[in-house]
Order: structure tokens, then sequence, then C-alpha cells
């Protein structure tokens, strides 16, 4: 693809998505919401509007120019976060039963929903309703091991969210002026460089020599890394993290999660200079074929094979989803970011760390000795071959789905 046709692609692509965004918005009161999906019936999962309210303010400010929101829509925004957050300080889906959060204890699931929310406050430049004391328990470094001792790293997925949730409460009670809390930021970093696995350079059980073991210590790697990134503080042994990324090679459209996570490394990676070819080929990979699955409407899906099912609400896989259009949005920022700096004051990232946190200055140092032509593939023939392979892949996935959940039903 020609420098022409990408700046075309990229201008079309967000253009589209501030359109999606923008027909997600339910205004009730002073309260601005944003559905989950185009499909999203608010009246019976309205729980679901923290996720999509969330994806939705962050998405719009990464679009900058694209979405405008003066102060009264942000205060409307931040109104209907805060809606959703309770004493203690996190932030819930009340109505979501714990059957439908299987592989999610309490604790992940008041992280994870907080994380983002505070991300989303922050980035809209409001205040959450309540200060985060469930903090309390986890202020000194005794506290700190012995959360950290119950970590299960036969999970490092999972691990890695629990991580980077709480490093990003750190984060913003350090930017707030808490000293304690810069210091347990740094504990985590020299706990990850104790533990880090000198085989992969991630973090998790064995050895993971097999494919899905590596994917799954890369997804949770993605996650513990940003902690290094928010310090600005070197990551032990870069070479082995570049390589552990390119033993699995270009893996095409996955998940909007795994294909964030691997974008996510790479794109930071590029500044130790290592391979940096080979990264990019991937990278630019991912920028044309991402441009490629946005949908009509201009959001994005999240696998684009089978349902999606958030906490229990479920979405079909053609249906384009707020936090899975956040999250393709945010993948392509990088992208930009990497492969084409120049353009890279077009996207702001969330300030908080956790899946969309781009530290743009960091990954800036990348090395500049990589030829153009290794960056973006050139001609139609790469962009049809990368159509016709997703494709086919699509075509596979379904049929095994399919096959499964009849035998299963």
């Amino acid at each position: 693809m020609n420098d022409d046709r990408l700046d075309g692609a990229i201008r079309r692509c967000r253009k589209r998505a501030a359109a999606f965004l923008q027909a997600q918005i339910e205004d009730a009161g002073e309260n601005r919401f944003f559905r989950h999906s185009s499909d999203h019936r608010t009246d019976a999962d309205r729980s679901h509007r923290l996720y999509g309210t969330f994806s939705g303010a962050l998405a719009s400010v990464l679009l900058r120019g694209e979405v405008e929101l003066d102060d009264a829509q942000r205060a409307a925004i931040g109104n209907a976060l805060n809606h959703f957050q309770i004493a203690d300080g996190t932030f819930l889906m009340p109505d979501v039963p714990e059957s439908a959060r299987p592989t999610h204890d309490s604790e992940y699931f008041a992280f994870h929903c907080t994380n983002y929310a505070m991300g989303a406050l922050r980035a809209i430049g409001r205040k959450p309703r309540y200060p985060l004391s469930f903090l309390e328990p986890l202020r000194s470094r005794t506290d700190l091991e012995r959360w950290l001792a119950r970590r299960d790293w036969s999970r490092p997925w999972m691990e890695g969210n629990n991580i980077v949730n709480l490093a990003s409460f750190y984060g913003v009670a350090a930017s707030d002026g808490a000293g304690w809390a810069r210091e347990r930021l740094v504990d985590l970093a020299d706990w990850h460089d104790r533990n880090q696995n000198s085989s992969t350079g991630f973090w998790h059980a064995g050895e993971a020599t097999g494919r899905r073991e590596l994917v799954n210590a890369m997804a949770g790697a993605a996650h513990n890394l940003h902690i290094y990134y928010l310090l600005e503080r070197e990551v032990p042994r870069p070479t082995t993290i570049v390589d552990s990324c390119l033993r699995l090679g270009y893996m095409g459209i996955r998940s909007a999660c795994l294909d964030i996570d691997l974008v996510d490394v790479l794109a930071n990676f590029r500044r130790y200079g290592h391979r940096v070819e080979e990264i990019d080929r991937i990278l630019s990979r991912y920028l044309v074929e991402l441009l490629q699955v946005q949908q009509p409407n201009g959001g994005f899906c999240d696998d684009y094979v089978t349902p999606g099912n958030l906490f229990g609400c479920v979405t079909a896989p053609d249906v384009a989803v707020t936090w899975t259009t956040w999250f393709r949005l945010a993948t392509i920022g990088m992208l930009v970011c990497a492969l084409r700096p120049q353009d890279g004051d077009q996207w702001v990232f969330r300030d908080t760390i956790g899946m969309g946190y781009f530290n743009a200055h960091l990954a800036a140092g990348a090395s500049a000795a990589v030829s153009r032509s290794s960056r973006i593939p050139s001609g139609g023939a790469s962009e049809a071959w990368l159509s016709m392979i997703r494709r086919g892949r699509f075509l596979r996935q379904r049929l095994t789905w399919t096959i499964r959940h009849r035998a299963a039903s």
C-alpha cells in the first residue's frame, strides 16, 4: 500500500469510527452513556453501559480532532461513569451476576472495571465521585508482597491483567502526589526483574515451549510491561522478548485483545534495535489488515468469527462493539506511531496504564536505521493476499466453532 493510499485509508477509518461512536451515544438527563454495541438493548443490559461509556470516552479522546468533546459533554460522560462507582472507590457493573463471569473473581472484576473507568475519567479531565479507598489494604510493601504471592502464574494472561490494574491505581495515586504509591510501583518493577523467565522474557509458570503457552505468556506480559513504560525504566532481556514475539510470527487478525497485545509489545520494543525490519513487516501487515476489517458503520468487531459474550451480554460476530472499536483504534494508533511517527500527534492515548496506554515518547526511541520499504507492504497484491488468507482462516474457524457448538448442544 503506497503512502497516498495509506493516508487516505487511515483518514477514512478515523472519520467512520467517529460516526460509529456518535451513533452509540445515549443521553439520559445529565448523563451521557455510550451503548456497548450497535445492537445493545440498554433496557435489558443496563450495566453494560459502563463498558460502552468508558470505551466510547477513551476512543473519542484517542481520535484527536475527529470527535470534539466540549466541557458540557465531558461533564455528562463523567456523570455517567460515576453512576457506577461505589463508596470504596471501585466501579462495578451491578446487574452482572457471578455466574456471568465464571473465570473472574470479585477482586479481578472490580479492578478490571475500575481501571478502565478511571482511565476514561482522567482522559476527559473529570474526577471520580469517591476516593480509591479500596487501595488502603495494599499500601505497604508487605501488603503488596502478600498479594503477589497469591498470583497463579499458570494463568499469565489473567495475572498480567491483575498486575496492570493494581499498578494503574498506584500510578493514579502517585500522580496525585502519594509517595507511597510511587514506591509500590518501583517494588512491582523490582519484583518483575527478579521473576522474569529467562527463556521467554515473560512472566509465567513453566517454560512456555508450546505455541498456546507462548501466546498466553506474551499476552500477559504485554500488561506487565506497562509498569516499565510508565516508570520509563529499561526492561530486562529485551532481545529475548522480541525473539519470543517473533516466534509467533504474523498471526493475522484474531481477537481485539490478542491483536493489541502483540502490537503493543512489538511497537514498544522497536526502540531496542533488535530485528526491527522483521518487527516492522509484522506491524505493517497488522495496519493494512486492520484497516480492511472496519465495519460499514465505522465500528470494529472482536474476532469476526464467534459470538461475543461479555459478562452475559451476547453480540453476534458481525456486530460492531464499542470496546473492540476502541481497542482496534488504539492498535491502529500504535501502528501509526511506530511506522509513521510524523502522524503520531493525531492520536491521544490514555495516560493510565492498561490496554490502550501507549507512551509514544518512549516508543519513539526505535532504531532509525530501517529502510522505509520494509515498513509498509507495497502493491495491491499484498492487500489482496492478506484479505484472501484472512477469509480462509475465518471460514475454518467458523466451521470448527459450529461443529463444536452443535456437538456440545
